[in-house]
């Protein structure tokens, strides 16, 4: 069963140091709170953060 962590914010280190304790082969797939799943297709940097921007899985 997969543990599911809800996080309020989080800066750009903390999703790295994360993500080092997975499979670097690994795809990252993005599920909102509806179950719909997106993958990342680039980022964006703004005044007011990083801005993942997403392409819809099929």
């Amino acid at each position: 069963m997969e543990t599911e962590t809800a996080i309020d914010q989080m800066t750009v280190q903390e999703l790295i140091q994360e993500l080092y304790s997975f499979p670097p082969e690994l795809p990252i797939l993005i599920r909102d709170a509806d179950g719909q799943v997106f993958s990342i297709a680039g980022f964006e940097a703004g005044s007011k953060g990083v801005i993942i921007i997403v392409n819809e899985e099929e």
